[in-house]
């Protein structure tokens, strides 16, 4: 004789663990933007860099460039970091457009640990070479500079990324917890 579990009311899956919580949709919108848009300053170099003719666009990185030569000039893991931000982006308006469905969180999880991850190597290429990119800040003496400019506003790329992912992965377990207790999962196969 076989028995089939009954799931009871504590394993089923509560439905905002089915959806991106809003303030992960802010954060992921102005991702999206601030990531397209340095995409677009690296990229576009050097006629967004000081002195070419759309550096007035980009203020802002014009001014971090002077902190962090890998936006001053070209460079090539920076390209690369940019192209990948374009792809991320890609992911990031998917999972948006998919906010109130079990997908959206998952990919919204896995764009946001490929930010994470880029970032924290971004940092290790750079103390790797021992601030190769960054240091000329540190030897004329602009140690507030380098770290209010250079490190300070990197840190949200860690900190807002991670906080997402341990939102998130606590979706994706409970969620995941849940259809195994129910047998969801059995049934699916």
């Amino acid at each position: 004789m076989t028995q089939t579990a009954v799931p009871s009311a504590s394993s089923a899956v509560d439905p905002r663990d089915l959806r991106l919580p809003v303030w992960v949709v802010v954060w992921l919108t102005i991702s999206a933007v601030i990531q397209t848009y340095d995409a677009c300053y690296v990229l576009l170099g050097p006629l967004s860099h000081a002195g070419g003719p759309l550096a007035g666009f980009w203020p802002g990185h014009v001014f971090y460039g002077t902190f962090d030569h890998r936006y001053g000039q070209f460079d090539a893991f920076g390209s690369a970091q940019s192209w990948a931000n374009l792809i991320e982006v890609v992911f990031i308006v998917w999972a948006l457009f998919h906010a109130k469905r079990w997908s959206g969180v998952v990919v919204a999880l896995i764009v946001t640990v490929a930010t994470f991850w880029k970032t924290v190597i971004y940092f290790l290429v750079e103390a790797s070479s021992g601030l190769e990119m960054t240091r000329q800040s540190l030897e004329r003496g602009d140690l507030v500079g380098f770290l209010m400019v250079a490190v300070l506003p990197n840190l949200f790329w860690i900190v807002f990324p991670l906080a997402v992912v341990i939102v998130l992965g606590r979706q994706v377990y409970r969620v995941g917890r849940a259809a195994v207790v129910s047998g969801a999962v059995a049934s699916a196969a």
